[in-house]
């Protein structure tokens, strides 16, 4: 299940209680919410991580490739 999910089945609960459950519910979903927001900033992250570190052995194994072929280890195709 997903937190927005979760959100939505406790926002409709939280519409059917009051005083201190309300209160509870409320504090619950400004939580996953914050919670939900820092795992996008992470994934955000993580990912252009991910596509630095490609776009580096790409550039690595063109190098390596180039260098293989100006010392005739590789053949030129």
């Amino acid at each position: 299940m997903r937190i927005s999910e979760l959100v939505t089945r406790l926002e409709e609960i939280e519409k059917e209680t009051n005083g201190k459950a309300r209160d509870l519910c409320y504090d619950l979903i400004n939580d996953l919410i914050e919670i939900d927001i820092e795992m996008n900033k992470l994934m955000q992250e993580g990912s252009k991580h991910l596509v630095n570190q490609f776009k580096e052995d790409e550039n690595f194994v063109k190098f390596l490739i180039t260098e293989g072929i100006k010392s005739g280890s590789i053949g030129e195709s």
